[in-house]
């Protein structure tokens, strides 16, 4: 039996050895083409990787914010020079680090959203006080002592009383909250009323209330 079938297809004996070559061959071609692949992509992950290391991060540019100093005065509970960041801090944070305003503060006059600059003087006035609203929030005046020297006037003596009968702009400009402005309606209400008679009589002058005049009255005097 055996051998009729061998007599009938030995002629045909290369079929299945074609069949193993082909099937072979499409086993180690598919191998091969997955290979080529994986190695591919592993190129591809190994040279993102390579990109991400070398790029360099973006720094980001901080905001820094200038820092000054206000100078608080009048009706608050502790009068005083406090830190701010300048255009940022408003008046109403200001004011409440200084223990916010008292009872008796008249805040109507300010302008509490207020942004503030470096070197301010900061007056918050009581009620029924009128002040100058220049006079509210003003920036430190300069100081005029070489000024005067260069034009001749003597030296004025910080420690001296201001003679509020005899002082000039520039000396009345010393004192306390007195800027320029108010420093000629002293003078002009001198020359129109006379000579102050005692220095209570500073509170006639415009812009000038109790509290100014209490921070005022170590430093004055009259004739």
């Amino acid at each position: 039996m055996w051998r009729d079938y061998w007599q009938r297809y030995r002629r045909f004996w290369w079929v299945p050895c074609l069949v193993i070559i082909l099937l072979g061959g499409g086993v180690f071609w598919q191998h091969s083409r997955q290979q080529r692949f994986l190695s591919t992509n592993q190129q591809l992950m190994a040279q993102s990787t390579k990109r991400k290391v070398k790029a360099k991060p973006v720094k980001q540019k901080k905001s820094v914010s200038k820092g000054g100093f206000v100078d608080i005065k009048g009706a608050v509970a502790h009068p005083g020079i406090y830190p701010i960041c300048v255009a940022k801090t408003r008046l109403f944070e200001v004011l409440k680090q200084a223990g916010d305003v008292t009872e008796a503060a008249d805040t109507s006059q300010l302008n509490l959203a207020q942004t503030l600059s470096d070197q301010l003087i900061i007056y918050v006035p009581t009620k029924g006080e009128a002040v100058q609203a220049e006079e509210l929030v003003k920036a430190a005046d300069e100081p005029q002592a070489a000024t005067d020297n260069q034009a001749g006037a003597g030296p004025i003596s910080t420690d001296a009383k201001i003679n509020l009968n005899q002082a000039d702009a520039t000396q009345l400009q010393t004192l306390n909250g007195i800027g320029p402005k108010k420093a000629e309606q002293i003078i002009a209400y001198r020359d129109e009323q006379g000579q102050f008679k005692q220095i209570e009589d500073l509170q006639k002058v415009g812009g000038i209330g109790p509290k100014t005049f209490e921070q005022l009255r170590p430093q004055i005097c009259v004739n």
